[in-house]
């Protein structure tokens, strides 16, 4: 039986370029699926969901990934990334590696598993999200700039940042604890933006999100990513300009003051029984736990997903 694969048919990168052409000699494994729209793929991957697919493959990057683990949490479909993206970072924390014959190698023999998911103002997303400066990087990284500098654009583009008036940011917790910095990021596992294991304590699977808060400027912080290279990430143990925390269910608010708006909620994680999303990394039934529409994702984050991954 041909696995469903969904293509971004309007991606431009170098990467999704070789995909092209390492799928023109594997379709006899693929049933081919090319969106015209990120509301088309959603659609597409829910009706596969509904009609008992076992498996969906979806090749494109982090933000691709993300519009898939939307549409298929709550399912029994396993979803097998295939890393056609820039950074492709959830892949790398999955075992699996830029490679496409990997890929494969890993749909049909590997295994599946369940991962937590989390919502960024309604937005899902699997691996990492970002406010203050390093969002304000990631938005200024254009198409072009990646094209030409690969993942040095990111780095060109952080320049930039640090050039801009940064705004102030406070996070508050469940727990009630208040955190105040210039930038956070959150992490679902240890990879952040590469390669780099940055968050030490991180797992993808133990229903908690990982937060560094970045106290200082955004000098500071690039002083203490550089740290983070050589020891091995950010961790609870390590002490400088930031905090690390570890955040269980609930409502986070976040505050922040310039030109972001107050008390919007960055990420809120479904208390109770569920049944996660998961990863391709092997085509295995799952337990269906119901029927879950497309509106009712788009207004709670799903809690985990299933996806097919390394043996």
């Amino acid at each position: 039986m041909k696995i469903p694969l969904f293509f971004n048919n309007t991606a431009r990168s170098a990467r999704a370029g070789r995909f092209r052409r390492w799928l023109d000699r594997h379709r006899d494994f693929f049933d081919v699926i090319e969106p015209e729209s990120r509301e088309d793929m959603l659609n597409h991957l829910v009706s596969q969901a509904n009609s008992g697919a076992p498996a969906v493959a979806v090749a494109g990057g982090d933000g691709t990934l993300g519009i898939a683990a939307r549409a298929l949490c709550n399912t029994e479909t396993v979803l097998a990334p295939f890393p056609a993206g820039t950074m492709n970072v959830f892949s790398r924390e999955i075992g699996i590696r830029p490679d496409f014959d990997h890929a494969l190698h890993i749909l049909n023999t590997g295994r599946s598993k369940n991962v937590d998911l989390f919502a960024f103002n309604g937005q899902v997303f699997l691996q990492m999200a970002g406010i203050g400066a390093d969002a304000r990087a990631v938005e200024l990284t254009t198409w072009e700039m990646k094209k030409k500098w690969k993942a040095l654009a990111y780095v060109i583009a952080g320049a930039r940042v640090c050039t801009e008036k940064q705004p102030h940011l406070t996070l508050t917790t469940d727990e009630g604890r208040v955190l105040e910095g210039r930038s956070i990021i959150f992490g679902n596992g240890r990879k952040y933006g590469g390669p780099l294991n940055f968050f030490a304590e991180a797992d993808n699977s133990d229903g908690l999100l990982d937060a560094v808060v970045f106290r200082h400027s955004i000098t500071s912080i690039i002083g203490e990513f550089l740290m983070a290279a050589v020891q091995g990430g950010f961790h609870s143990r390590r002490s400088g300009s930031f905090e690390y925390i570890r955040m269980t269910g609930g409502d986070r608010h976040l505050r922040r003051t310039g030109l972001l708006r107050t008390g919007r909620r960055l990420c809120r994680k479904r208390s109770g029984p569920h049944h996660p999303p998961r990863l391709a990394e092997s085509v295995r039934p799952l337990k269906r736990s119901g029927e879950t529409g497309l509106s009712d994702r788009s207004q709670e984050a799903p809690s985990s997903l299933t996806f097919s991954m390394k043996p």
